[in-house]
């Protein structure tokens, strides 16, 4: 079950993979997971797309890396869906805990180039 985007504290920036030049993995459970897609992204959480499935309030580690930056963000797995239409990915929404929000925002400007046109940036 998706969380009520009532609950939300920000608004979430759509994401364009395609002109990213890092990699994301996700760190659960002792494992580690290749994101295959970000679809959007706030300064409290994000949406995605893996193969794996992880029980909704798991904990992770969101990881970014590129030649210059690596940003690691914590936060807790809100829910998952099987995502029969996007190629059988599962779909997630992490929140991303308070005491990532210099980390979130510090990725949000390391990523600035990557957001969809017309979604305004700070």
């Amino acid at each position: 079950m998706r969380w009520d985007t009532d609950r939300r504290r920000d608004d979430r920036l759509r994401f364009c993979m395609d002109i990213c030049r890092g990699i994301f993995t996700l760190e659960a459970l002792d494992e580690e997971y290749e994101i295959e897609e970000v679809s959007d992204i706030s300064l409290a959480g994000m949406g995605l797309e893996m193969s794996s499935y992880l029980v909704p309030e798991t904990p992770v580690k969101v990881i970014y890396e590129d030649s210059d930056h690596r940003i690691v963000i914590c936060g807790t797995v809100i829910w998952c869906e099987d995502g029969a239409a996007t190629h059988g990915n599962y779909q997630f929404g992490i929140v991303f805990d308070y005491s990532s929000e210099d980390a979130s925002s510090r990725l949000l400007q390391v990523l600035g180039d990557c957001f969809e046109q017309g979604d305004l940036f700070f």
